[in-house]
């Protein structure tokens, strides 16, 4: 049996609560503009999860708890490479972490993608039965009952945070006199702490630490309610889409013409208004793909080293983004593209991009 619906109308909690009480076995995917995750039951039970955001995936999830660092991520994800062996094998063999560690970070990171599921104000949903394959999956046991009790009140959490950080567009500051010595904080809110006095808005934050959303910004609350932080400034967001007419058309015809930048721009429109579109969906992963592979035979070929055409210090005269200048950040001279690619919890298509542009910019050039 399937079923299909939208987080609007159906509530995530009734969804696992239908899969746990039915005690099914299949696939639940979860489509939002770019974003598709998926989780995946057996007998009622949750086994697996999956997600094509890279900041999702266990390394990037690990490099956040601190467990591991990029070298480490590097070295690891290289290894794969070669050997197409599980990633959480290949860091328990080379000694970064222990198998328990592995275990606990594979249910914690399943956990984190379906909490993230409660904070979606909408998006398409649809339950496949069986429709995985066992051997495909990294297995783990997590109790439904837990999650949906963890998942409702971190969506009433998200509310209040919400209603002091409106959006991810906020930068906020040590107020003056703020007696930081004689208050406890746990490591991540040092890091916090450490980029709020850089002047990085929130955005720029869950970047730099390959975190989630309701992490970084909980956290952040915790330090606004205790003065230790406050709002200095709300930057604008971008407007949202208008009419829908005919942008599936015009994005195919985008494509024909090689334009494929634009073309997933227009299918990502039609997504936001309609997110259960199929068509759309497998059309900017079909132009995504196209757009790599263009990229890596002509402007950015995955094996040259990035470097420096000008002096660091003279980037921030052509205000950078925060992605781009995290790219920017990973530029050390050694690391080749696929690298860079590789260690970013951004996608592969908009790291490319990104290096593109600063190619054209004469800021970076590949040797």
């Amino acid at each position: 049996m399937s079923l299909s619906g939208n987080l609007r109308t159906m509530d995530l909690a009734e969804l696992l609560q239908w899969v746990s009480l039915g005690r099914k076995t299949g696939s639940l995917a979860f489509v939002r503009t770019k974003t598709k995750n998926y989780i995946f039951f057996k007998d009622g039970k949750i086994i697996s999860s999956r997600s094509n955001e890279p900041s999702k995936q266990l390394g990037h999830y690990l490099l956040f708890q601190g467990k591991i660092n990029e070298l480490q991520l590097k070295r690891a994800l290289e290894i794969q490479h070669r050997t197409r062996l599980n990633l959480g094998k290949i860091l328990i063999q080379e000694g970064h972490i222990t198998k328990d560690e592995v275990e606990r970070a594979l249910i914690a990171r399943t956990e984190e993608v379906i909490y993230d599921l409660f904070l979606w104000e909408e998006g398409y949903f649809h339950f496949t039965a069986n429709g995985f394959n066992l051997e495909e999956l990294i297995l783990i046991k997590i109790d439904i009952n837990a999650i949906i009790f963890e998942g409702v009140r971190r969506k009433d959490e998200w509310a209040r945070i919400r209603s002091v950080f409106p959006s991810n567009n906020v930068v906020l500051v040590i107020p003056p006199g703020a007696n930081l010595k004689g208050i406890a904080l746990n490591p991540l809110q040092k890091k916090l702490l450490f980029l709020a006095s850089q002047g990085k808005m929130i955005s720029e934050m869950i970047l730099e630490l390959h975190g989630s959303d309701f992490q970084v910004n909980f956290e952040l609350f915790q330090l606004f309610d205790r003065n230790v932080l406050e709002v200095k400034e709300v930057r604008d967001t971008p407007p949202p889409v208008d009419d829908p007419a005919a942008l599936l058309n015009r994005g195919k015809e985008l494509v024909k013409a090689k334009k494929y930048q634009e073309a997933i721009a227009v299918f990502q429109e039609v997504l936001q208004l309609h997110p259960q579109n199929a068509a759309a969906d497998e059309l900017i992963e079909q132009t995504e793909k196209t757009l790599c592979t263009e990229l890596y035979k002509t402007t950015v070929p995955g094996n040259k080293v990035p470097h420096f055409l000008v002096p660091e210090s003279a980037l921030t005269r052509f205000k950078l983004t925060h992605q781009e200048g995290f790219v920017v950040s990973r530029i050390n001279g050694t690391w080749d593209v696929k690298s860079i690619v590789m260690l970013s919890p951004l996608r592969e298509m908009e790291v490319l991009q990104i290096l593109e542009k600063l190619v054209k910019l004469e800021l970076i050039a590949l040797r």
